[in-house]
């Protein structure tokens, strides 16, 4: 046998060694934790939204005693605030990614792992009162001209409902949206009931001159982690909020924020 021949078996039966051994004891490589992935969050308030530099929120505080219940070695100081869309594509796209909070939509089951409920959640078309707004069922939306945020719940939820997509007026901040809305740029907003109305409240206008015209889902909010994750990570984060709810510290959370 030749010589190149003899060294080309022993590598291949070397690695055919180690294929069946696996990695040598010492060198094992690290299973994925928590600490491991990449938290994203948005300016939804009063769910998650930054105030003078510091991330608050339910789902922040929430996620703080997640970590803690958990002896992560990360923070909620690791977590990454975002827009929308481009933390949207990332929770899709990449691995060891999480978005939160997320309204858990039929039609994204299959694309993320969830863990929660953090608390329900309304998608609802909101408009001001003086308009006067009659809107009986979805086919009615079509008359009127509605706003959302790029890939948010709302969007969605709108096209789904067979609004037509080239017709939503589209926008990446909600106040633009608000100042559209009292202009009368636009009839109506699609989005989330509490995070309008604390928006709104923000932009300087009183929330109780608008109102809910139609309801596109009502539904609950999660964190949602990339389809890749490992269950065993889903499944202690899970754990965590469960024991926390248990305790009383998740409606206790909920209290100081909605009253």
């Amino acid at each position: 046998m030749g010589y190149i021949l003899r060294v080309t078996l022993h590598v291949a039966a070397m690695l055919l060694c180690l294929s069946v051994l696996g990695p040598a004891q010492g060198h094992a490589i690290p299973a994925a934790s928590i600490n491991d992935i990449d938290f994203m969050t948005e300016q939804y308030p009063p769910f998650n939204y930054m105030h003078n530099g510091t991330l608050k929120g339910i789902s922040v505080e929430l996620l703080d005693l997640v970590f803690k219940e958990l002896n992560a070695t990360v923070s909620v100081n690791n977590v990454r605030h975002l827009p929308w869309a481009r933390a949207y594509k990332t929770a899709l796209h990449v691995p060891d990614s999480c978005l939160f909070v997320m309204t858990r939509s039929g039609f994204r089951e299959n694309l993320f792992k969830w863990a929660g409920p953090v608390m329900p959640t309304t998608i609802a078309v909101i408009a001001r009162k003086d308009r006067n707004m009659q809107v009986p069922d979805a086919q009615a939306l079509k008359a009127h001209t509605i706003a959302a945020l790029h890939d948010d719940i709302g969007h969605s939820l709108l096209i789904n409902a067979g609004y037509p997509e080239k017709r939503i007026a589209t926008n990446p901040y909600a106040s633009s949206i608000i100042e559209m809305l009292n202009k009368r740029r636009v009839d109506a907003w699609a989005y989330e009931e509490s995070v309008a109305r604390y928006f709104i409240g923000e932009a300087g206008y009183d929330p109780d001159d608008f109102e809910t015209i139609f309801t596109l889902e009502s539904s609950e909010l999660y964190f949602a982690f990339n389809i890749s994750t490992p269950d065993a990570i889903i499944r202690d984060f899970q754990n965590a909020l469960d024991v926390l709810r248990e305790r009383g510290e998740v409606e206790s959370i909920i209290r100081r924020y909605i009253r």
